[in-house]
């Protein structure tokens, strides 16, 4: 088991997440106002946000409503374009 140990840690060290982890919590040691949720801390420092649910729900109601005005827009424009196809024979047939 050890060599396996030994070979996670070496990819750990060169993929950079070992120095990245430790910047993280050496800028979260010398806080000195330490915040509340420590994960939270860690996950923003890491480029990583908190998924706000009730944001995710309205953005998914906004997503809905999109899908179906898009529907509609499309439903408008295919019998625009079959009207306009139905009309275009007769144009060219009174020249």
């Amino acid at each position: 088991m050890e060599p396996e140990r030994e070979k996670f840690r070496a990819y750990v060290e060169k993929s950079g997440l070992m120095s990245t982890l430790t910047n993280v919590l050496v800028t979260l040691y010398e806080e000195p106002n330490k915040p509340n949720d420590a994960l939270s801390y860690v996950m923003e420092s890491l480029g990583a946000q908190r998924c706000d649910v009730k944001k995710m729900e309205l953005l998914e109601e906004k997503v809905k409503e999109l899908e179906k005005e898009n529907e509609s827009l499309r439903e408008q424009l295919s019998k625009f374009l079959r009207a306009e196809q139905q009309e275009a024979p007769s144009d060219s047939t009174a020249t």
